[in-house]
C-alpha cells in the first residue's frame, strides 16, 4: 500500500505541475490572440485613414482641374473659389 501512496503521490504533485504550466499556456495564447486582434484592428484603421486621404487628394485634384478649366474658358474664376466660401444661394 505505500508503494501505491508513493506512486499517486507522484502522479498528483505531477499533475499539479503540469496543470500549471497547462494554465500559462492557454493564459499566453489567450493573451497572444487579443494582442493578434488588437494589430488587425490599427491595420485596419490605418487602411481606412489611407483610403479617406487618398479620397480627399482625388478630390482636391478634381477641384484644380475643374477651377483650371473655368478659368481658363471664362478668364475668372467662379465666384465660390475667389473668396473660398461656397456659393450663397
Amino acid at each position: 500500500m505505500d508503494v501505491l501512496q508513493a506512486i499517486l503521490g507522484i502522479l498528483f504533485v505531477l499533475g499539479l505541475s503540469s496543470g500549471g504550466w497547462i494554465v500559462w499556456g492557454i493564459v499566453q495564447s489567450r493573451k497572444q490572440a487579443r494582442e493578434l486582434e488588437a494589430l488587425r484592428e490599427r491595420e485596419l484603421t490605418k487602411r481606412e485613414q489611407l483610403r479617406i486621404e487618398a479620397e480627399e487628394r482625388i478630390q482636391e485634384r478634381a477641384d484644380r482641374i475643374y477651377l483650371d478649366a473655368v478659368q481658363r474658358h471664362t478668364g475668372e474664376l467662379p465666384p465660390s473659389a475667389e473668396d473660398g466660401n461656397p456659393p450663397r444661394p
